[in-house]
Protein backbone atom coordinates (compact mmCIF):
# COMPACT_ATOMS: atom_id res chain seq x y z
CA UNK A 1 0.00 0.00 0.00
CA UNK A 2 1.45 3.35 -1.00
CA UNK A 3 0.38 6.87 -0.08
CA UNK A 4 1.40 10.24 -1.42
CA UNK A 5 3.51 11.10 1.61
CA UNK A 6 6.78 12.77 2.50
CA UNK A 7 8.57 10.36 4.84
CA UNK A 8 5.60 8.92 6.68
CA UNK A 9 3.51 11.99 7.28
CA UNK A 10 2.68 14.50 4.57
CA UNK A 11 -0.02 14.39 1.91
CA UNK A 12 0.25 16.85 -0.96
CA UNK A 13 -1.48 17.63 -4.21
CA UNK A 14 -0.12 15.76 -7.20
CA UNK A 15 1.10 17.81 -10.11
CA UNK A 16 1.81 16.37 -13.52
CA UNK A 17 4.39 18.82 -14.85
CA UNK A 18 6.69 21.31 -13.25
CA UNK A 19 9.29 23.87 -14.27
CA UNK A 20 11.88 24.67 -11.61
CA UNK A 21 12.46 28.36 -10.97
CA UNK A 22 15.85 29.82 -11.79
CA UNK A 23 17.96 29.40 -8.65
CA UNK A 24 21.59 30.18 -7.95
CA UNK A 25 22.77 26.59 -7.61
CA UNK A 26 26.44 25.63 -7.51
CA UNK A 27 27.80 23.94 -10.60
CA UNK A 28 29.59 20.61 -10.40
CA UNK A 29 33.02 22.17 -10.86
CA UNK A 30 32.73 24.03 -7.56
CA UNK A 31 31.66 21.06 -5.40
CA UNK A 32 34.03 18.92 -3.38
CA UNK A 33 34.17 15.18 -4.15
CA UNK A 34 32.25 13.09 -1.60
CA UNK A 35 35.43 11.46 -0.24
CA UNK A 36 36.89 14.88 0.60
CA UNK A 37 33.70 16.03 2.29
CA UNK A 38 33.51 12.84 4.34
CA UNK A 39 37.14 13.08 5.38
CA UNK A 40 36.67 16.48 6.97
CA UNK A 41 32.93 16.14 7.73
CA UNK A 42 32.25 19.47 6.11
CA UNK A 43 28.62 20.50 6.02
CA UNK A 44 27.55 21.09 2.40
CA UNK A 45 27.13 24.70 1.38
CA UNK A 46 23.55 25.94 1.10
CA UNK A 47 24.10 26.45 -2.63
CA UNK A 48 25.55 22.97 -3.19
CA UNK A 49 23.22 20.87 -5.32
CA UNK A 50 26.02 18.59 -6.56
CA UNK A 51 24.81 15.03 -7.23
CA UNK A 52 27.25 12.33 -6.09
CA UNK A 53 24.99 9.29 -6.49
CA UNK A 54 25.96 6.06 -4.77
CA UNK A 55 29.57 7.18 -4.38
CA UNK A 56 28.44 8.70 -1.05
CA UNK A 57 28.19 5.14 0.34
CA UNK A 58 31.81 4.15 -0.12
CA UNK A 59 32.96 1.58 2.45
CA UNK A 60 31.48 -0.30 5.38
CA UNK A 61 28.69 -2.16 3.60
CA UNK A 62 27.58 -5.75 4.05
CA UNK A 63 24.63 -8.12 4.44
CA UNK A 64 23.26 -9.84 7.51
CA UNK A 65 20.81 -12.79 7.50
CA UNK A 66 17.41 -12.30 9.11
CA UNK A 67 13.94 -13.87 9.12
CA UNK A 68 12.94 -11.32 6.45
CA UNK A 69 15.89 -12.17 4.24
CA UNK A 70 19.19 -10.41 3.70
CA UNK A 71 19.48 -7.05 5.45
CA UNK A 72 21.82 -4.52 3.88
CA UNK A 73 23.87 -2.50 6.35
CA UNK A 74 26.71 0.00 6.53
CA UNK A 75 29.02 0.14 9.56
CA UNK A 76 31.39 3.03 10.20
CA UNK A 77 33.47 4.37 13.06
CA UNK A 78 35.78 2.98 15.76
CA UNK A 79 35.92 -0.76 16.40
CA UNK A 80 35.00 -0.33 20.06
CA UNK A 81 32.65 1.84 22.06
CA UNK A 82 28.93 2.61 21.88
CA UNK A 83 26.99 1.83 18.72
CA UNK A 84 24.35 4.15 17.30
CA UNK A 85 21.81 2.23 15.21
CA UNK A 86 20.35 4.42 12.44
CA UNK A 87 16.88 3.67 11.02
CA UNK A 88 15.68 5.62 7.98
CA UNK A 89 12.36 7.14 6.97
CA UNK A 90 10.08 5.61 4.33
CA UNK A 91 10.51 5.28 1.38
CA UNK A 92 14.20 6.03 1.85
CA UNK A 93 17.18 3.78 2.51
CA UNK A 94 20.35 4.00 4.57
CA UNK A 95 21.63 6.57 2.06
CA UNK A 96 19.75 9.03 4.29
CA UNK A 97 22.70 8.71 6.69
CA UNK A 98 25.48 8.76 4.05
CA UNK A 99 26.95 12.04 5.31
CA UNK A 100 25.96 11.54 8.94
CA UNK A 101 27.93 8.31 9.39
CA UNK A 102 31.38 9.74 8.58
CA UNK A 103 30.52 12.81 10.67
CA UNK A 104 29.78 10.60 13.66
CA UNK A 105 32.89 8.51 13.01
CA UNK A 106 34.91 11.73 13.21
CA UNK A 107 33.32 12.29 16.62
CA UNK A 108 34.32 8.82 17.85
CA UNK A 109 30.86 7.24 17.47
CA UNK A 110 30.41 3.88 15.76
CA UNK A 111 27.26 3.70 13.65
CA UNK A 112 25.24 0.92 12.07
CA UNK A 113 22.75 2.01 9.41
CA UNK A 114 20.42 -0.59 7.95
CA UNK A 115 18.01 -0.71 5.06
CA UNK A 116 14.53 -1.56 6.31
CA UNK A 117 13.44 -4.81 4.61
CA UNK A 118 11.88 -3.91 1.27
CA UNK A 119 13.91 -0.71 0.91
CA UNK A 120 17.35 0.09 -0.39
CA UNK A 121 19.22 -3.15 -0.96
CA UNK A 122 17.54 -5.27 1.73
CA UNK A 123 15.33 -8.15 0.65
CA UNK A 124 11.61 -7.46 0.43
CA UNK A 125 9.62 -9.13 3.22
CA UNK A 126 6.75 -11.52 2.62
CA UNK A 127 3.37 -9.90 3.15
CA UNK A 128 2.99 -6.66 5.07
CA UNK A 129 4.97 -6.66 8.34
CA UNK A 130 3.89 -4.68 11.38
CA UNK A 131 6.17 -2.15 13.04
CA UNK A 132 6.86 -4.64 15.83
CA UNK A 133 7.84 -7.28 13.27
CA UNK A 134 10.25 -4.84 11.63
CA UNK A 135 11.73 -4.19 15.08
CA UNK A 136 12.00 -7.90 15.89
CA UNK A 137 13.89 -8.43 12.64
CA UNK A 138 16.66 -6.13 13.88
CA UNK A 139 17.60 -8.40 16.77
CA UNK A 140 19.13 -11.21 14.66
CA UNK A 141 21.01 -8.56 12.66
CA UNK A 142 22.58 -7.24 15.87
CA UNK A 143 23.35 -10.81 16.96
CA UNK A 144 25.02 -11.56 13.61
CA UNK A 145 27.20 -8.47 13.97
CA UNK A 146 27.94 -9.33 17.63
CA UNK A 147 26.46 -6.08 18.90
CA UNK A 148 24.98 -6.48 22.37
CA UNK A 149 23.56 -3.00 22.99
CA UNK A 150 22.80 0.09 20.94
CA UNK A 151 21.51 3.58 21.15
CA UNK A 152 18.90 3.71 18.41
CA UNK A 153 17.96 6.71 16.28
CA UNK A 154 15.00 6.65 13.91
CA UNK A 155 13.53 9.15 11.51
CA UNK A 156 9.77 9.01 10.80
CA UNK A 157 9.10 5.29 10.06
CA UNK A 158 12.48 4.58 11.62
CA UNK A 159 11.32 6.32 14.79
CA UNK A 160 8.35 3.96 15.06
CA UNK A 161 10.64 0.96 14.63
CA UNK A 162 13.14 2.39 17.13
CA UNK A 163 10.42 2.83 19.75
CA UNK A 164 9.19 -0.74 19.24
CA UNK A 165 12.74 -2.10 19.56
CA UNK A 166 13.34 -0.16 22.78
CA UNK A 167 9.96 -1.14 24.23
CA UNK A 168 10.19 -4.87 23.56
CA UNK A 169 13.95 -5.38 23.86
CA UNK A 170 15.00 -3.03 26.67
CA UNK A 171 18.05 -5.21 27.34
CA UNK A 172 19.44 -4.19 23.92
CA UNK A 173 18.77 -0.42 23.97
CA UNK A 174 20.54 2.24 26.04
CA UNK A 175 18.87 5.33 24.59
CA UNK A 176 16.52 6.46 21.84
CA UNK A 177 16.50 9.40 19.39
CA UNK A 178 13.18 9.97 17.67
CA UNK A 179 13.43 12.51 14.85
CA UNK A 180 9.89 13.10 13.70
CA UNK A 181 7.81 10.61 15.71
CA UNK A 182 4.62 9.26 14.04
CA UNK A 183 2.97 9.01 17.44
CA UNK A 184 -0.50 9.27 15.94
CA UNK A 185 -3.69 9.10 17.92
CA UNK A 186 -6.66 7.20 16.52
CA UNK A 187 -8.04 10.17 14.57
CA UNK A 188 -4.63 11.01 13.10
CA UNK A 189 -4.11 7.41 12.02
CA UNK A 190 -7.47 7.43 10.25
CA UNK A 191 -6.55 10.65 8.49
CA UNK A 192 -3.27 9.20 7.22
CA UNK A 193 -4.98 6.02 6.04
CA UNK A 194 -7.40 8.12 4.00
CA UNK A 195 -4.61 9.62 1.89
CA UNK A 196 -4.73 8.52 -1.77
CA UNK A 197 -2.42 5.73 -2.84
CA UNK A 198 0.52 6.57 -5.05
CA UNK A 199 0.29 5.70 -8.73
CA UNK A 200 3.37 3.63 -9.52
CA UNK A 201 2.41 3.03 -13.14
CA UNK A 202 5.35 3.69 -15.44
CA UNK A 203 4.68 6.47 -17.94
CA UNK A 204 6.35 6.70 -21.38
CA UNK A 205 7.33 10.33 -20.77
CA UNK A 206 8.82 9.66 -17.33
CA UNK A 207 6.12 11.69 -15.58
CA UNK A 208 5.78 8.96 -12.93
CA UNK A 209 9.14 10.26 -11.67
CA UNK A 210 8.60 13.97 -12.29
CA UNK A 211 5.19 13.98 -10.58
CA UNK A 212 6.55 12.57 -7.34
CA UNK A 213 9.60 14.83 -7.54
CA UNK A 214 7.36 17.87 -8.05
CA UNK A 215 5.19 16.97 -5.06
CA UNK A 216 8.24 16.73 -2.83
CA UNK A 217 9.64 19.96 -4.22
CA UNK A 218 6.45 21.74 -3.21
CA UNK A 219 6.61 20.25 0.30
CA UNK A 220 10.34 20.55 1.00
CA UNK A 221 11.08 23.97 -0.48
CA UNK A 222 13.55 25.39 -2.96
CA UNK A 223 16.82 25.05 -1.02
CA UNK A 224 19.49 23.80 -3.44
CA UNK A 225 20.46 21.03 -1.00
CA UNK A 226 16.87 19.84 -1.07
CA UNK A 227 17.26 19.05 -4.77
CA UNK A 228 19.65 16.30 -3.68
CA UNK A 229 17.34 14.97 -0.96
CA UNK A 230 14.28 15.11 -3.23
CA UNK A 231 16.13 13.23 -5.95
CA UNK A 232 17.11 10.52 -3.49
CA UNK A 233 13.56 10.29 -2.13
CA UNK A 234 12.12 9.85 -5.62
CA UNK A 235 14.65 7.19 -6.57
CA UNK A 236 14.16 5.32 -3.30
CA UNK A 237 10.38 5.17 -3.75
CA UNK A 238 10.62 3.55 -7.16
CA UNK A 239 13.43 1.22 -6.07
CA UNK A 240 11.10 -0.07 -3.35
CA UNK A 241 8.29 -0.51 -5.88
CA UNK A 242 5.71 -3.06 -4.82
CA UNK A 243 7.48 -3.61 -1.50
CA UNK A 244 6.56 -0.13 -0.19
CA UNK A 245 4.47 -1.45 2.70
CA UNK A 246 6.07 0.33 5.66
CA UNK A 247 3.78 3.35 5.36
CA UNK A 248 0.78 1.10 6.07
CA UNK A 249 2.61 -0.35 9.06
CA UNK A 250 3.17 3.14 10.48
CA UNK A 251 -0.47 4.13 10.02
CA UNK A 252 -1.65 0.93 11.74
CA UNK A 253 0.83 1.26 14.61
CA UNK A 254 -0.07 2.48 18.09
CA UNK A 255 3.29 4.08 18.84
CA UNK A 256 2.12 5.47 22.18
CA UNK A 257 1.81 1.96 23.63
CA UNK A 258 5.49 1.37 22.88
CA UNK A 259 6.61 4.77 24.14
CA UNK A 260 4.95 4.17 27.51
CA UNK A 261 7.22 1.15 28.04
CA UNK A 262 10.53 2.92 27.39
CA UNK A 263 12.57 3.75 30.49
CA UNK A 264 15.88 4.79 28.92
CA UNK A 265 16.60 8.41 27.91
CA UNK A 266 14.61 9.56 24.87
CA UNK A 267 15.44 12.62 22.79
CA UNK A 268 12.67 13.83 20.48
CA UNK A 269 14.03 15.95 17.62
CA UNK A 270 11.75 17.86 15.28
CA UNK A 271 11.61 20.29 12.38
CA UNK A 272 9.20 23.21 12.50
CA UNK A 273 7.90 22.74 8.96
CA UNK A 274 7.44 18.99 9.34
CA UNK A 275 3.77 18.02 9.73
CA UNK A 276 4.83 15.84 12.66
CA UNK A 277 6.09 18.83 14.66
CA UNK A 278 2.95 19.23 16.84
CA UNK A 279 3.01 15.50 17.53
CA UNK A 280 6.72 15.68 18.41
CA UNK A 281 6.04 18.42 20.95
CA UNK A 282 3.30 16.27 22.48
CA UNK A 283 5.55 13.20 22.48
CA UNK A 284 8.40 15.01 24.20
CA UNK A 285 6.11 15.68 27.16
CA UNK A 286 4.92 12.09 27.62
CA UNK A 287 7.36 10.94 30.31
CA UNK A 288 10.06 12.39 32.61
CA UNK A 289 12.79 10.53 30.68
CA UNK A 290 11.68 12.17 27.41
CA UNK A 291 12.86 15.56 26.23
CA UNK A 292 12.04 17.62 23.16
CA UNK A 293 14.46 19.63 21.04
CA UNK A 294 13.66 21.57 17.91
CA UNK A 295 16.29 20.73 15.31
CA UNK A 296 15.30 23.29 12.69
CA UNK A 297 12.55 25.52 11.36
CA UNK A 298 12.78 23.65 8.06
CA UNK A 299 11.37 20.52 6.51
CA UNK A 300 11.70 16.83 7.30
CA UNK A 301 14.90 16.58 5.24
CA UNK A 302 16.95 18.93 7.41
CA UNK A 303 19.00 16.24 9.14
CA UNK A 304 20.28 15.26 5.67
CA UNK A 305 20.91 18.89 4.74
CA UNK A 306 22.79 19.56 8.02
CA UNK A 307 24.64 16.31 8.83
CA UNK A 308 27.38 17.88 10.95
CA UNK A 309 25.00 19.66 13.32
CA UNK A 310 22.79 16.56 13.64
CA UNK A 311 25.90 14.50 14.38
CA UNK A 312 26.95 16.88 17.17
CA UNK A 313 23.58 16.43 18.86
CA UNK A 314 23.53 12.66 18.36
CA UNK A 315 27.10 12.17 19.58
CA UNK A 316 26.40 14.12 22.78
CA UNK A 317 23.27 12.07 23.40
CA UNK A 318 25.05 8.75 22.83
CA UNK A 319 27.73 9.70 25.36
CA UNK A 320 25.10 10.82 27.84
CA UNK A 321 22.95 7.69 27.44
CA UNK A 322 25.88 5.30 27.71
CA UNK A 323 27.90 7.20 30.33
CA UNK A 324 30.88 7.39 27.94
CA UNK A 325 31.72 11.08 28.27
Amino acid sequence: MRRWVVGACLGAALVNHMVLPALAFANDAGASPPAQRAARCAPPAETDSHWDGLSVLKGGKGYAPSPMGQVHYRMMGPATGPVLLLLHQTPWSLVEFADIQPCLAARGIRTLAIDTPGYGMSDAPDGAPTIQQYAENIVPVLDYLKIRKVVVAGHHTGASIAAALAAHHPERVEGVILHGAPNYNEAERAQRKALPEADMTLKPDGSHLSAYYAKLFRAQGVSPRNLVTINWSTLNLFLAGAADVAHAAVFDNDMASDLKLIEVPVLVLSDGADALNPIDIRTGQMKPNFRYRKFSDGSAHMLIVEPARWSDIAADFVREATGKR
